[in-house]
């Protein structure tokens, strides 16, 4: 049996804005051995006992738990991998109370309706969780994303699946619109400016999500965009934003991409498991919405693995990287439509 779609509460403060990561020297498992043996030990004086392992399918590390189930610890490597050795201990000990809960949560299913609407979330997610066969519920978004459904817990986040979902006393249709007044409700700690964008970002795992909603986020923090919002989810716990402006519609297009194009690959570099989406969106003042870059074509990878490209070479790229839905052509562009 494989766990997916589990996750740890961070006490750490995710910003809007990205520092240069310290360098892991050596191979991505090199460093991991101790941290993991710390990790396992732990468990071990909890009653919970558990082997390390590489998951073949992902070269991910893992833990194989006493069922036989798969737990990815990715996350927690990451994390140690960027983090100063003084906090480790502590980020640890969040691990074993987030594997203790997990535990409790997926032998104790909930079946009180009222607890299941505070609990549940909406929630995008990346395209690898988007194309995974166990999650077939999940509704399309756009650029080979998806929304999901999550459990909320204090310590653990737990991606529902289909066989979970079957056994629920709620419908579908009904967990989706109490998980996404819930995600609009999901506190936010820091509004920032971020060059072109501005940013927000907080402890939840749910910021990014608030775009599956951009109506109840643009009353919520009021944004002034009567021409359209621009939007940038590049980890879970941020979300970017620029209202449009038609009087320069490609230099702001420009701008924006070569903002999160950066700020992508410094995301990436620091916490891979945590970022979702290279792409740049647009919702239309009535509710429009769609993808208007194709950041995971082949073509345009340049962009997300050279910091500093020649200004020629970006605008080639970029145009290469439009990928406008006609709400949005037919908006800013109507001469260019046939």
């Amino acid at each position: 049996m494989k766990i997916a779609g589990v996750e740890v509460r961070s006490s750490s403060r995710t910003s809007t804005s990205t520092r240069n990561p310290r360098p892991t020297p050596g191979h991505p498992h090199s460093t991991r051995k101790s941290p993991l043996s710390f990790l396992i030990r732990r468990l071990h004086d909890a009653g919970i006992e558990a082997t390390a392992t590489v998951d073949p399918t992902t070269d991910q590390s893992a833990l194989v738990l006493e069922d036989g189930g798969l737990l990815s610890v990715e996350n927690l490597v990451n994390e140690l991998a960027v983090s100063a050795p003084v906090t480790h201990t502590e980020r640890i000990e969040r691990w074993v109370a987030f594997v203790i809960e997990f535990g409790r949560v997926t032998k104790t299913p909930i079946t009180d309706p009222d607890e299941l609407r505070g609990r549940v979330r909406t929630r995008i997610l990346a395209p690898d969780l988007a194309a995974n066969t166990h999650f077939s519920y999940t509704r399309p978004f756009p650029g080979g994303l998806a929304l999901g459904l999550c459990l909320d817990f204090p310590s653990t986040v737990t991606t529902i699946t289909d066989n979970e979902l079957a056994q629920l006393p709620l419908s579908a249709d009904e967990l989706f619109h109490y998980g996404q007044i819930n995600t609009d409700n999901e506190p936010i700690d820091e509004s920032t400016c971020a060059g072109p964008f501005t940013g927000i970002a907080g402890e939840s795992l749910f910021i990014a999500s608030k775009a599956a909603h951009v109506a109840n986020l643009v009353a919520t923090l009021h944004i002034d965009a009567p021409h359209g919002l621009f939007l940038s989810i590049p980890e879970r716990s941020v979300l970017l934003y620029a209202p449009a402006d038609p009087s320069s519609i490609t230099q702001q297009y420009l701008r924006l991409l070569d903002y999160l194009r950066i700020d992508f690959m410094r995301r990436f570099q620091a916490t891979p498991s945590h970022t979702l989406s290279k792409d740049l969106f647009y919702c239309a003042p009535d509710g429009e919405f769609g993808v208007i870059t194709r950041g995971n074509h082949p073509d345009v990878q340049e962009l997300f693995t050279t910091p500093n490209l020649a200004a020629d070479r970006l605008v080639e790229l970029a145009v290469k990287n439009m990928n406008f839905f006609d709400g949005f052509r037919s908006r800013f562009y109507p001469s260019n439509m046939s």
